[in-house]
């Protein structure tokens, strides 16, 4: 072959291996943009709302039980007292209960969804917990979510929610007291608007009781640093095997739990542990464990959690008082925390 034929070869081949690489990128991109079962990169930073302000749009929703009027009443009047025109989700008081069907879980997440693809809702607060809120996961529009990024408050089965809107989409929501279960609890209140009002570089969390955080042995003291997930142990375990599954690798796992049998607990964690979820968690924070009625004894539930956690090296605190107790503290779900000792900073704005 001639030299000048040689080159254009060459140069042939160079510019197609520039467009196929180039052709490549760009389909990454947009697969990553708009593919919704892609999870956020773990080097991106969190994708956080805005802060709340005074006469700004929020939206009440119920995805996990259906509204009692008057508990619905006192929340609406609650939030508008604070400043806030409010909007109340569609079928709010649709019934949401086992074996119910008739489409109820496309109902919720429509109205759901109606919230999430507003502009002008800068939050979403979750009225209740309950049962149903991982039915919605398939027909939630987490590129809504994604664009509008508001604020989502809630725990207990709304964990599942909060669990595939990270996995979704990178957002940080907040692991905090509802309008209904925690309706009077000033202290949590103030707390949790504080937090959603006043973007801070960063801030400790505290309990509001004045208690401090306890370190689980000594060999579980030291520092960790990580993005916090997590949240009700039977949504945590109930999401295992799906595409909504929390990823632990690095991450601080959060649990709290109600009403669950020492056996159950004991399940719960055996399940992390031979999944292989326990190995990658670079630290764990347990918040509240309230036992159910036959088991009146707290320290038991606490006990068949250790148990499990036994030869883990990494830090473990406990006595975090975040979950179904009485004035929770608000947890940020998705963000950067650091843990030293039996202290936990978040190191991140949570809010801009």
């Amino acid at each position: 072959m001639k030299t000048g034929a040689l080159r254009n070869v060459i140069l042939f081949l160079t510019l197609c291996a520039v467009f196929l690489s180039n052709l490549f990128a760009v389909g990454w991109y947009y697969y990553a943009v708009y593919n919704d079962n892609a999870a956020p990169d773990a080097d991106i930073d969190a994708v956080v709302p805005s802060a709340l302000k005074t006469g700004d749009k929020v939206g009440i929703a119920a995805p996990a039980g259906r509204a009692r009027p008057q508990r619905l009443q006192l929340a609406v009047d609650f939030l508008t007292e604070k400043g806030f025109e409010v909007v109340v989700a569609d079928n709010i008081d649709a019934d949401t209960e086992y074996g119910i069907g008739d489409g109820s879980e496309q109902a919720r997440a429509d109205a759901f969804n109606a919230l999430a693809r507003d502009s002008d809702i800068k939050a979403i607060f979750c009225l209740r917990g309950g049962y149903g809120s991982m039915h919605l996961l398939r027909d939630i529009d987490y590129e809504a979510l994604r664009q509008n990024k508001p604020i989502i408050v809630g725990y207990s089965d709304i964990t599942a929610l909060q669990a595939a809107v990270f996995q979704k989409t990178g957002l940080v929501t907040f692991h905090g007291p509802m309008l209904s279960p925690n309706y009077g609890q000033q202290e949590s209140f103030d707390l949790l608007f504080d937090m959603l009002t006043e973007p801070k570089d960063g801030f400790p969390l505290n309990n509001i009781n004045g208690t401090a955080f306890s370190v689980f042995s000594a060999g579980n003291e030291g520092t960790a640093e990580g993005v916090i997930v997590g949240g009700n142990m039977t949504l945590i375990n109930s999401l295992m095997g799906t595409e909504y599954e929390i990823d632990l690798k690095d991450k601080i796992l959060f649990i709290e739990e109600l009403d669950e049998a020492p056996y159950r607990l004991h399940r719960y964690m055996w399940q992390l542990k031979l999944a292989g979820k326990l190995d990658e968690a670079a630290a764990f924070v347990i918040g509240d464990i309230l036992p159910d009625k036959e088991y009146s004894d707290p320290e038991i539930s606490l006990k068949v959690i250790f148990e499990v956690l036994k030869d883990v090296t990494v830090p473990i605190l406990y006595n975090v008082r975040a979950g179904h107790g009485k004035n929770p503290l608000t947890i940020p779900i998705g963000a950067r925390v650091r843990i030293d000792a039996n202290e936990i900073t978040v190191i991140q704005r949570v809010v801009d």
